[in-house]
């Protein structure tokens, strides 16, 4: 979903390349409402340093993990979400504009034993939901409270609503849902998925998307795989653009699907001096994407978090510490972008960089 906001900004201004910089990058300016760029290392639970911010809602409530464990920030401040008896950790992935936060709990350090659970901040312990006795998982929530994820089984698509398991995500013969991954503004859904190929005799890699809960899965496409290639995890945001990425063994490219048609995907490159990009997450109304530049054949530079202001480039994100590595995973409609970045120390901190294409720049490649 578009869900990652500190305001309700509707549209971002157009983007401005300024003057090259004495290190040989291009900085460049976004919207003259968002006043001080700056990145913000949010602090983390006791027992560890090292946190992930995964959304941000409208009213600047940020979530996520830290050293493992479920927590969500008002400000800077850390609050752990009460993980319950049998579960030892989690995350929360989402919230919605009324605060609404949804995730999973881990147990018996398996993090693929799962409970899905929602909360909201302050209360005394989070809401279960149920999952018919299986592994599942909340990826995203919308405003509406209607709640979306997967579970283990036959019937993977869940949809959740005031505590109870509401209906599931249709699919054709021949297609399977391996993740649900996004719920945007308007209601679309997407997921990373299979469909049987004849041909081949085996199954291929697509991103599924619903129109809204209950309309048939369209396949975004094309199918590939199913060794060599792979689709990254999409995010839908409330103008029905789709962005992700295309995967295979060498290398990642950021791609984008666009509404009334959703033809083939458009590619973004990569920054100058990677071989790879990748896009995380799409802000709630308008098209700001976050994601991630990295280098697949492990030579260059550490990973480093990228924003794309929906058409163009995409643009580097200032690094916590020179030459260390930093993602991007949150986007919002004021311009903030949140992820985690590594500091001098080694460890990875959550943060968010407050209008961050104020801050985005071309690297020199």
């Amino acid at each position: 979903m578009g869900r990652w906001g500190w305001a309700a900004l509707a549209v971002l201004m157009p983007v401005a390349v300024l003057a090259q910089t004495a290190g040989g990058t291009t900085a460049v300016a976004a919207d003259e409402g968002c006043r001080n760029p700056r990145i913000t290392v949010l602090r983390t639970l006791r027992s560890d340093r090292t946190g992930v911010v995964a959304d941000i809602s409208a009213s600047g409530l940020a979530v996520g993990v830290s050293g493992q464990r479920p927590v969500y920030w008002t400000g800077k401040r850390a609050h752990g979400v009460p993980v319950p008896a049998g579960s030892d950790g989690g995350q929360v992935a989402a919230v919605n504009s009324t605060g609404l936060m949804v995730g999973w709990f881990t147990a018996g350090g398996d993090r693929w034993n799962r409970t899905p659970f929602s909360y909201r901040a302050g209360a005394a312990a989070a809401t279960l939901l149920p999952t018919g006795g299986v592994s599942g998982w909340a990826a995203d929530v919308h405003d509406s409270g209607r709640i979306v994820g997967t579970v283990d089984g036959a019937d993977r698509g869940a949809v959740w609503r005031k505590g109870k398991l509401v209906t599931t995500l249709p699919v054709a013969d021949g297609q399977s849902i391996t993740e649900v991954t996004s719920i945007g503004s308007a209601g679309t859904v997407v997921a990373n998925g299979t469909v049987w190929n004849a041909g081949l005799e085996d199954y291929q890699s697509v991103v599924l998307r619903w129109e809204s809960v209950g309309t048939p899965a369209e396949i975004l496409g094309p199918p590939v795989g199913p060794s060599l290639q792979g689709w990254g995890r999409p995010a839908v945001g409330g103008r029905g653009r789709v962005v992700g990425s295309l995967l295979s063994s060498v290398e990642a490219t950021a791609v984008h699907w666009d509404p009334p048609g959703y033809d083939d995907p458009a590619d973004v490159p990569s920054l100058p001096g990677f071989n790879s990009g990748r896009f995380t997450a799409i802000s709630p109304h308008a098209r700001l994407a976050a994601g991630i530049a990295d280098m697949r054949d492990n030579v260059g530079p550490a990973d480093q978090a990228e924003v794309w202001p929906g058409s163009g480039p995409a643009l580097a994100l200032p690094r916590l510490t020179v030459d260390r590595a930093s993602h991007a995973y949150a986007a919002s409609d004021n311009g903030s972008v949140g992820g985690d970045a590594v500091d001098a120390v080694g460890d990875a901190r959550p943060v968010v960089w407050t209008c961050a294409l104020k801050q985005a720049y071309v690297p020199a490649s």
